[in-house]
């Protein structure tokens, strides 16, 4: 009975003191392991974070006498992280970079780092919206939103991922949706005074509203063309050859004096050559017929007799209207 009494206090002592003898060795190499890896840094930031990774592990091993250590590891990892994905931008090797910030932004989440947290998200923002942009321009519009959608969550008030998001459901013939998202882009960057964005966002949407016009006018729709074609212009979006469907479109409804002003608007973007001109002078006189106004329907009917225009001016001269 005393010699098991002897023999398991022995063991106890001896357990004891094994257990504080590997204590104190686990806590010598966790430090030896960590000035491995800072030296490791020097030539091999991605090694070096493995490497730390490691040393977490034998700190967790060691409990609170590590803690210290634990620290200065959690401090280095998420800056050395963020630092390959600045490696990577100088390189212009965009997704590598994207890679790394996103890891140093997982990183500075998990050990606290609230700087390197902003700072990963900020470059992610911008990595996010150039990786939609390209593969919008290789036809994949599905998979560019899918990133921009990436960029705005970080940041909803990043005006050109929303301005590109809008361009990739123009892509994908969503005109309704772009229209939508280009509301959204034009509001976001006039709060920074983008004045490049708004003025792309408006032209986006006003091109679209004038395709729209232009296909009701050619369906002799001409009330959906005049809203659709005055929408337009409400965006800036103004060129020569709207005006003259707007004309039409308005002597179509015998909106003469709306129609008159369409075509003077034309007239002043057309280049002044008789032949150019012909097809707004016609509008013109054919509002003044409209109006009951003879004298001037001669006068812009003789105007307009150039060119494809002119057999019909002819005909109105002579024999409908019987102009002097």
């Amino acid at each position: 009975m005393k010699k098991t009494l002897i023999l398991a206090f022995a063991i106890t002592i001896l357990t004891t003191f094994s257990g504080k003898h590997l204590l104190a060795q686990t806590k010598e190499e966790a430090g030896n392991a960590f000035n491995a890896a800072l030296e490791l840094s020097k030539t091999d930031i991605s090694g070096a974070i493995v490497k730390m990774q490691d040393v977490l592990k034998m700190c967790a091993t060691v409990g609170k006498e590590a803690d210290s250590l634990k620290i200065k590891i959690t401090t280095v990892i998420p800056v050395w992280q963020y630092n390959i994905g600045n490696n990577s931008l100088k390189d212009k090797n965009f997704d590598q970079a994207l890679t790394a910030f996103e890891k140093s932004n997982d990183f500075a989440i998990t050990y606290g780092d609230k700087n390197i947290e902003d700072k990963s998200e900020a470059q992610l923002v911008k990595l996010y919206t150039v990786k939609g942009s390209t593969l919008l321009k290789a036809e994949k519009a599905d998979s560019a939103i899918l990133f921009l959608d990436k960029a705005l969550k970080l940041n909803p008030e990043y005006c050109k991922a929303t301005f590109t998001k809008g361009q990739a459901f123009k892509k994908k013939g969503d005109n309704a949706k772009m229209t939508e998202i280009m509301e959204l882009a034009i509001t976001c960057a006039t709060k920074t005074n983008d004045t490049v964005i708004i003025k792309a966002a408006k032209n986006m949407i006003g091109s679209n509203l004038n395709q729209e016009g232009t296909a009701a006018y050619n369906k002799k729709s001409y009330a959906e063309a005049v809203t659709k074609l005055s929408s337009a212009l409400t965006y800036g979006y103004k060129t020569k050859d709207l005006y003259y469907v707007l004309s039409s479109s308005n002597n179509g409804l015998k909106k003469y004096d709306e129609a008159i002003e369409s075509a003077n608007a034309g007239i002043a973007m057309e280049e002044q050559t008789d032949v150019k001109l012909a097809r707004y002078y016609c509008e013109i006189a054919k509002a003044y017929e409209g109006k009951k106004d003879i004298a001037n329907a001669c006068t812009f009917y003789k105007k307009s007799a150039f060119g494809s225009f002119a057999a019909f001016a002819n005909d109105k001269i002579k024999n409908t209207l019987k102009c002097q």
